[in-house]
Order: C-alpha cells, then structure tokens, then sequence
C-alpha cells in the first residue's frame, strides 16, 4: 500500500468515530496543555530572577578584594595584581578603583565659586580609559583623557550643588519629583529640570582638605556624563570619576610628598560573557584574592528554578501518562470492531507492515492532533497569566509585552519555540508508543478467524 492510501484509511477510520476520538484527543490535548504550562511557569521564574539580578548589578563583572594566598602571604590590589589578572583567559577588561578617605572633598561652579557641593561628594580615581569597555554607558559626552585634569561625572552630579546665594529649602533643583512618582514608582522616560549650570561648559574646582586642615585645589573639566548605576558604585550618581594619575598627582601635592607605589581600594574584572564569569572568578580566587560576582547566586537560583520546572513538568507529565492509557484503549477496542475489516485486508495480499503502520498512525495522528491543539491553548493561557501579572489592562502595549516581554516586565509564564515544538514531538511518541501494542495485537490476527468474526 501506498503511503497516501494509508494516510486516506486512517483519516477516514478517525472521522468515523468521531466522539471516540475527540475525547482521546481531549485527554492528549489536557497533557501537552499541563507540560507546556508548567514548565512555561519554571521558565519564567529563571527570566524573572535574571531581570532581578541584572537590576541588582553587571551579571558579567566580578569584585576582587585583598585576600591571602595559600602561603600566608597578603595579596594586595596593586599594577602586579592588574597584570595577573590580565593574563586570565575570559577577562574582558580590568577597573582598578582608587579612593581618597582621608580627605574631604568640596565642589565649586561659576563665577566667584557661586554653586558648591559640600554635603556629600563620592570621588574615585579610575581608569578612565576602561569605562565605556566595562559596561559604563554615557548618556553625555565621552570619557576622560588619562593622567589629564578631565573627569566624568554621574548622571545626576550636577543636581548635587546648591546656590549660595539663595536661602536654604529653596537653594537646590529638584529632580527626584521627575525621576519617581508619588508612589515612589520610577517613571519611565523623565523629562529632567535643568541644573543651574551646563555640566560640559563649567569648569569645576575641587577643594581637597585633610585632617590637618590643610588644602589644594584643582581646576577640572567634566567631558562625560555616565547613566546611573549603583551596581558599578554610587558615583555614577552624583559623584565624580577622574584618573588615578590625576587623584595621585593632587594628593602629592597635599602631602608634599612623590607618588608612591598605588595599592588600589578594589577592582572590578570584566568577563568576556556569563558563561566565562565562573571560571575567571575560580582562577582569581586560587591566587589568593576575595571576590564577589552575580554568578554564584545565579547558579543558585537557577538550580532551584530547574527544580521547580522538573516538578511541575512531572505534574503535567503525568496528564499526558494517564493520556496515553486512554489512546492504547481506544486502540484495543478499534480492533476489536474491525477484526473482520483486518482478515480482509489480509486476504487481499496487505502486508502485515503496512497493517500495523495504519494502526500506528492513527494513534501518532491523535497524539499530533493533542499537542497541536494544546500548543494553542498553552499560548492562550500564558498570555491571559501575563496580562493579568502585567497589570495594564488590554493595552496594545500590555498585549505585546504579555507576548514578547520587555524591559523591566517580568512575565510569569514563558513560552519558548524549542518547548512548543519538544510538546508536540512528545504528543506524537506519545502516541505512537501506545498504540505499539494494539498494532502488534493487530497483525497477530489470524485471517481465517477475523473473516468468520462478526
């Protein structure tokens, strides 16, 4: 028999008991619908834990501390610490940070130093060269030249200083009414005030004071502003980045005394990607140095989320189980029906292959017919869950978020391809696997005894 022969027999022989096989469809669509609901669920558990860690900091970036090496010896964050690191296989770019805690630091704008900062003013010496390659994004401007008197500033530093020459309560812009809501919900797309001075025109002149009340001041350009980020540090709000040359010259000249060999406060290690993160932190660690990364509390929760989806992919497995039985019944009984149409076919020179591929495909067209069925109502389902966790109504924007997602939406059901297509693939051998016996039950029919059967 031909294969479109076959394909005829067994579309007609479903058509023609239809009620049978819409319930045995029914109990494979329920199945596929429970396994791609349920692992949909664990999938957007993960989405949703790496939207919290991304929020929380750069998932590819690892903080090294001073640690102690396996023979006792300290290992301080120095150029040699820079150079060992460099040579790691996966490190993408290195951020020593350099800090002066034993100064005040004052900001001064305008003409007769009429805008100061004195309040609070987080100030690092960086290498300024490497911030675009660490991940820092300008919303301003470029970064600044090394060892030269340029910084670049937080998002927000120039909202940091007030009017001398105004009262206080009435001395500063206001820019947190534009950046949050009365809830306190951050809004998206703000539209700022604008500080009392342009931030890329204005010189600014940094007063350095130490304990002994002794001062320096320094003139500096500001040619950048970076987005705001307290995952890469509170400077890249209302603070201030400039080279460690620079910071090193000007606290030299406090002092009085030569730059000395520089032994940075931390340093943040770039990695080439998410999945190099661990081995590059694995390799700094076995030098002796501390560090801290996302990865480790990744993995954490990525295991409890691949937990949490082999349980609820259990759960629906076990619908599509009892699915199964319902299909290999629905067999039994079909060839009981027609054992007098399958001496028949015998008697007419069928092979007994071709015999068990009609069988077989009538239980795999059933197993299609559930996955695909329940592939649409799995889709229906998830986007109904999205829309109502979104919480914006039956917008075209919540629709397409339901869907597709989006920044800072985190959808609770997520409904890759590769599960779709891995659902219906599953219904098939699903079916295929149970109607194995009644077709091996089918061919083993005698031909003399089914054409005597009634």
């Amino acid at each position: 028999m031909r294969f479109s022969d076959i394909w005829h027999m067994c579309v007609e022989n479903l058509k023609r008991r239809k009620g049978r096989t819409i319930l045995t469809v029914l109990g494979v669509f329920i199945g596929c619908c429970s396994i791609i609901v349920m692992v949909s669920i664990g999938i957007g558990m993960t989405e949703s834990q790496n939207q919290m860690l991304e929020n929380m900091g750069d998932l590819t970036i690892i903080e090294v501390s001073q640690g102690t090496s396996q023979d006792g010896k300290t290992m301080n964050l120095d150029d040699d610490a820079i150079k060992s690191f460099s040579q790691i296989e996966g490190v993408q770019a290195i951020l020593p940070k350099y800090e002066a805690y034993d100064y005040t630091v004052g900001a001064y704008a305008g003409a007769n130093q009429r805008y100061a900062n004195t309040d609070w003013l987080p100030l690092i010496g960086v290498d300024t060269e490497a911030l675009e390659s660490m991940g820092y994004e300008f919303v301003e401007g470029e970064t600044a030249g090394k060892g030269k008197d340029e910084a670049v500033a937080g998002q927000f530093f120039a909202y940091a200083f007030k009017d001398t020459l105004l009262p206080d309560g009435r001395n500063t812009v206001d820019y947190w009414s534009a950046k949050y809501d009365e809830q306190g919900r951050e809004i998206k797309d703000p539209v700022y005030p604008d500080p009392y001075f342009n931030l890329m025109n204005a010189p600014i002149t940094l007063k350095f004071t130490d304990s002994n009340q002794n001062s320096y001041e320094r003139e500096i350009q500001i040619t950048g502003r970076v987005k705001e980020d307290y995952g890469k540090g509170y400077e890249t709000s209302q603070g201030l980045m400039i080279s460690i040359d620079t910071l090193k010259d000007i606290i030299s000249k406090i002092t009085g005394l030569p730059p000395g060999k520089t032994e940075y406060t931390s340093m943040s290690v770039k990695a080439t990607d998410i999945n190099t993160v661990g081995d590059v932190e694995s390799e700094i660690k076995a030098m002796g140095y501390n560090t801290y990364s996302m990865a480790s509390m990744r993995e954490e929760m990525q295991k409890s989320a691949r937990q949490m989806q082999l349980m609820l992919g259990g759960l629906g497995a076990i619908s599509l189980f009892v699915a199964a039985i319902g299909i290999t019944n629905t067999m039994i009984m079909s060839i009981s029906e027609r054992t007098k149409e399958i001496g028949i076919m015998k008697s007419l020179g069928c092979y007994v292959r071709d015999i068990r591929a009609l069988f077989l495909m009538e239980a795999g067209t059933i197993g299609l017919l559930g996955g695909i069925v329940g592939s649409v109502f799995s889709f229906l389902i998830s986007w109904g869950i999205n829309i109502v966790s979104i919480g914006m109504g039956f917008t075209k924007e919540a629709l397409l978020q339901a869907i597709f997602g989006g920044e800072g939406v985190s959808r609770i059901s997520v409904i890759p391809v590769w599960l779709v297509a891995f659902a219906i693939v599953f219904s098939i051998f699903i079916g295929l696997a149970s109607g194995y016996y009644p077709a091996n039950k089918a061919v083993k029919i005698s031909a003399l005894e089914a054409i005597k059967s009634e």
